[in-house]
């Protein structure tokens, strides 16, 4: 997971600064940004201490992160970020990801773009792969001891799910090389794993610029990766779309969706504009809607709900 801050200075100043993990979003928002903005990394070192709880105690204007945070804000104090044009024409996938948070959070956060998890693969050619268009591939023996997982039982559960492994989850375990969602790319790159399963943004530049690499887009569809805005303090009528149009205006719009990222909108939309993006990754970057229509987003869990999860997954 990600986040990056967008937090207010002094008056003197007269300037909102964004803060973010480099690498983590489409930078083409900070190009979207008004003179009024401007960048600050947010280091690796400081996230592993969860900045925005010690940012949130400052002021904080906008914090954008990817949904695998959301349950860790303080949700409560946080505005509503209305911005209605923009509600309006989410995707009916957009609503169910917000429906699967609630009513609390689903008014206090909007998302912005979206990401597939994705099968990335070295040297495909080599491995002997069965079920080559499902999730069912990440069972193929030549994978056994040889997939980098992200840790989190509760996303592997809801893929054990679709290929109907139940609850018992031994046959995906014992294909894990490691469980490491900061390194998977580097594992898989390096030679030392063949696989790993990912977010498409994570892996698109290496994925077109080494012919060693493949991605799979199963037919079951794909967990879907969320980056979201939400509102430590920012009032609601101060809210300005701007950065979403331009976003996603025809001058970045193929830049971004060649990044792996998709606008929270129809993708039939999408397809009718001029999108300039590889014809060999053209069913990756802009998924058939059969496909796409599949893909599911995770809602938010109890406490108790993501230990019994854990518990599940350990134990079987």
């Amino acid at each position: 997971s990600s986040l990056f801050l967008l937090s207010g200075c002094s008056r003197s100043q007269k300037k909102f600064v964004l803060r973010g993990v480099p690498n983590s979003f489409p930078s083409e928002l900070i190009n979207s940004l008004s003179t009024s903005w401007e960048f600050s990394p947010i280091k690796d070192i400081e996230l592993r201490k969860f900045p925005y709880y010690s940012s949130l105690q400052e002021k904080t204007d906008l914090l954008v992160l990817n949904d695998g945070w959301i349950s860790a804000l303080p949700i409560n104090s946080f505005q509503e970020i209305k911005a209605d044009n923009i509600r309006n024409s989410f995707s009916k996938q957009t609503s169910s990801f917000l429906d699967g948070l609630g009513e609390t959070y689903s008014k206090k956060i909007l998302p912005i773009a979206v990401s597939p998890w994705v099968i990335l693969l070295r040297n495909e050619g080599s491995l002997a792969l069965k079920n080559m268009n499902s999730w069912k591939v990440l069972l193929s023996s030549s994978l056994t001891n040889q997939i980098v997982f992200p840790n989190s039982p509760y996303l592997l559960i809801s893929i054990a799910q679709k290929i109907n492994l139940g609850n018992n989850f031994t046959a995906i375990k014992s294909q894990a090389k490691s469980y490491d969602d900061k390194n998977a790319l580097n594992w898989v790159i390096s030679g030392r794993a063949n696989a790993a399963v990912l977010p498409l943004s994570r892996c698109v530049d290496n994925l077109i610029s080494d012919p060693r690499l493949s991605v799979l887009f199963p037919i079951e569809g794909s967990p879907l990766n969320w980056t979201l805005l939400a509102s430590p303090s920012l009032p609601s009528d101060s809210f300005s779309t701007d950065w979403f149009n331009s976003l996603w205006g025809a001058t970045y719009l193929s830049r971004v969706i060649r990044k792996g990222f998709l606008p929270p909108i129809d993708l039939s939309e999408i397809r009718r504009q001029n999108i300039n993006v590889p014809e060999k990754y053209l069913s990756i970057f802009l998924p058939d809607e059969s496909v796409w229509k599949k893909c599911w987003s995770l809602p938010i869990l109890s406490s108790e709900r993501k230990k019994d999860l854990a518990l599940n997954w350990n134990n079987s």
